[in-house]
């Protein structure tokens, strides 16, 4: 995990308050860290069926001695793909990659990860491919992450805490607000297996995705923090252009629903108005009968027109609108709004 992603993650999660937030998840462990000796000896095992090389059976042994090293469970996993890198040219590629510190210009991709005539078991390759997806996530590649992490076993990998906690970014980002609900359950049934800086954001991610409503304003501004980080990658295709068009639909149903609320609004102050100037007539008037009137009986076209959009309301009104929303919503929103009203002035322009 980068500092630039782990810190954009405490700042949109930093006025969320997490207490609480981890009591309904208290339950027997789903998981837990694998220990150095069994993991050494599931590297002899396959090793010695596959009758490898007595150069790498030697590589190997050194870097696995069988006094067990105090090492985290990250370094596990690092020890993991050193290993694999010391047996495979590809394997030593995706080390080079995920060790590495600076961001390539194009996106390595490793499908052999998922070819199982590779010299390798599967939970090797389970651990390789979390080694991949972990670097794809620090990259804020959260999509092609989150295809390497999702269906990588827990049980597999030398350190579960760290495959849980990125896959939950990813659910977190990409608003898989179920999926997301469910991994942070897993990650947080073992408290006292995770590393201090997992588990402070694992409960505020938690605290923060649990309330988010389809179609409000937050999830429209999580939605636009997506497109964001998109083209900062460089990315504006199809999955770009739909986003930005689903953002722009949901911002015009609700100014709609608001416009409604404002007009109805009005009109029963009109109302309550006439009410306290009239007198109630003595008796109804007859069905049969013609109401009298001295009225011209013209209507204004502008409040019968079914086109009636945001974009049609007069100066004042839309303004009002606008106040309204920035009265009912934290200020940090008002870019959302703001960047909406400026396509719709660019779509004004080209017509």
């Amino acid at each position: 995990m980068t500092p630039r992603l782990l810190l954009s993650i405490v700042l949109s999660l930093a006025t969320v308050s997490a207490v609480g937030a981890a009591d309904a998840l208290q339950k027997q462990a789903d998981w837990r860290n694998p220990e150095y000796p069994e993991i050494r000896q599931k590297l002899i095992d396959w090793l010695t069926e596959s009758d490898a090389p007595e150069a790498q059976m030697t590589a190997v042994s050194q870097l696995w001695p069988e006094e067990a090293p105090s090492d985290t469970p990250a370094e596990l996993g690092i020890r993991l793909l050193e290993t694999a890198a010391i047996i495979d040219a590809d394997a030593r590629e995706l080390a080079v990659t995920t060790l590495g510190a600076s961001v390539q210009a194009e996106l390595p991709q490793f499908p052999w990860l998922a070819d199982e005539s590779k010299p390798f078991p599967k939970w090797m390759r389970d651990n390789l491919r979390f080694q991949y997806g972990r670097w794809l996530a620090e990259q804020r590649m959260l999509d092609e992450a989150y295809l390497q992490l999702k269906e990588a076993p827990v049980a597999e990998v030398a350190d579960p805490a760290a495959l849980l906690f990125h896959r939950a970014v990813c659910e977190h980002y990409l608003l898989k607000k179920e999926d997301c609900v469910a991994t942070l359950g897993t990650l947080l049934s073992n408290q006292e297996q995770i590393a201090p800086r997992y588990l402070t954001v694992a409960k505020l991610m938690l605290a923060d995705i649990q309330p988010l409503e389809t179609d409000s304003l937050d999830e429209i501004a999580r939605l636009m923090r997506d497109v964001e980080r998109r083209l900062d990658l460089g990315r504006a295709g199809k999955k770009v252009r739909t986003q930005e068009e689903d953002v722009v639909a949901k911002l015009d149903k609700m100014i709609e629903d608001l416009e409604k609320q404002m007009q109805q609004q009005q009109q029963q102050s009109q109302g309550g108005q006439q009410g306290g100037n009239n007198t109630q007539p003595s008796s109804p008037l007859n069905d049969t009968m013609p109401a009298g009137g001295s009225g011209p009986g013209n209507v204004d076209p502008k409040k019968m027109n079914p086109g009636d959009n945001w974009g049609n309301l007069p100066p004042k009104e839309r303004q009002e609108a606008l106040q309204h929303i920035s009265n009912e919503f934290p200020s940090h929103y008002r870019r959302v709004i703001e960047e909406y009203f400026r396509k719709l002035a660019r779509e004004e322009d080209t017509k």
